[in-house]
């Protein structure tokens, strides 16, 4: 993903590390923001790398290299190069990434990846529309004090898209995809695919359909 970078190299190269409550109540420019304690940015934030391990709340847009996320950030707009994230992520409008990976609870209008999307279920998480330019997996967690929290752990999406599709425990109104498979607990209103297609006996798949060349 091609950033600005008149944007990213003009960032204040002082890093700002938060362990206490912090409000700023302008646009945050640092080359390095890390959230230990409470940070709210009432603007933009730009940064080479975002990591929170607190609570981070940013009202407007951020554009970050790399996003490491294990406590809670909420954002209204994102657009990074990589995303992890095993807390709670917010993203209320169009989250625009490389490749993004979440293992906690994810809220997100649009999810956008020109890489790949992996999400690994331990908690209810809901997408929009969420559309990668290669693959996107959901599956379950393999965390082991996860296992009594799989029935309550799902992904719902209106619309899921990519070349390689595989989902587990997801509620999908359209899935479309070249090779698709749908794997256990699944509710799917429609798939599209063109090239090959599989489901679980377990999961309920209400319409098909092969896509010709």
């Amino acid at each position: 993903m091609q950033h600005d970078q008149k944007i990213i190299d003009g960032a204040d190269g002082i890093p700002l590390k938060v362990k206490g409550s912090l409000i700023k109540k302008e646009d945050v420019h640092r080359s390095f923001v890390e959230v230990i304690g409470y940070l709210r940015v009432t603007g933009n934030m730009t940064t080479s790398k975002l990591k929170v391990l607190g609570d981070c709340s940013i009202r407007n847009h951020c554009q970050a290299m790399q996003v490491e996320n294990l406590g809670s950030l909420r954002v209204q707009s994102l657009q990074a190069d990589r995303v992890s994230s095993s807390g709670y992520l917010s993203v209320s409008q169009k989250a625009v990434v490389d490749s993004f990976q979440a293992k906690g609870a994810v809220r997100i209008d649009n999810l956008i990846a020109t890489e790949s999307i992996d999400i690994s279920l331990s908690s209810v998480c809901q997408v929009g529309t969420m559309k990668a330019y290669r693959s996107i997996t959901v599956r379950p967690s393999s965390r082991a004090f996860n296992y009594f929290m799989r029935p309550f752990s799902k992904l719902r999406c209106e619309m899921v898209q990519a070349v390689n599709v595989t989902l587990y425990r997801t509620e999908a109104k359209l899935v479309c995809g070249e090779e698709i498979i749908i794997g256990p607990g699944c509710t799917i209103r429609e798939v599209r695919y063109s090239k090959s297609f599989q489901a679980d006996p377990g999961s309920h798949v209400e319409n098909i359909v092969l896509l010709k060349e």
